[in-house]
């Protein structure tokens, strides 16, 4: 079977590209608005609007940073998940990357490749981890890194 990777094009990408964004869009739209609807009858949101901030301002510099809190943990999550959820993705569409590798060492029955593969999974969990607390810092002014 040929791989779309023998010629890389745009167009080759598409497809998987899309599938793999479609899979946590919905959620992370929904937390974002949840967040958003109750952070806007904020007590300092209203402050700020009575002072005659323009909304936009407002929406943008008070609201969707506290906002961005929730839906940013659920971001920082999928990570992990791209890393071994393309298995699915990458056998689909003949793809040779982390998932295809997986499945190879998988059906090989090649325990120090699974090992290996298992040691990446495992530092991009805790790389992710680490930035989402790190940015929690950026979001939340209140939070301090000690």
């Amino acid at each position: 079977a040929t791989s779309a990777m023998d010629k890389i094009t745009f167009w080759n990408f598409g497809l998987p590209v899309l599938t793999v964004a479609m899979y946590g869009m919905g959620y992370i739209a929904r937390m974002t608005r949840a967040s958003m609807t109750e952070v806007m009858t904020a007590q300092y949101i209203r402050t700020a609007r009575l002072k005659g901030v323009p909304f936009r301002d407002v929406v943008l510099r008070h609201a969707l940073r506290n906002a961005l809190i929730a839906p940013f943990t659920v971001i920082m999550l999928q990570f992990p998940w791209l890393l071994n959820g393309v298995v699915i993705v990458e056998t689909l569409f003949n793809y040779k990357g982390f998932g295809w590798t997986l499945v190879q060492g998988a059906g090989n029955n090649d325990i120090e490749l699974l090992l290996a593969c298992s040691v990446v999974a495992v530092i991009v969990v805790l790389a992710t981890q680490l930035i989402s607390d790190i940015g929690y810092a950026f979001l939340n002014p209140r939070i301090r890194i000690s």
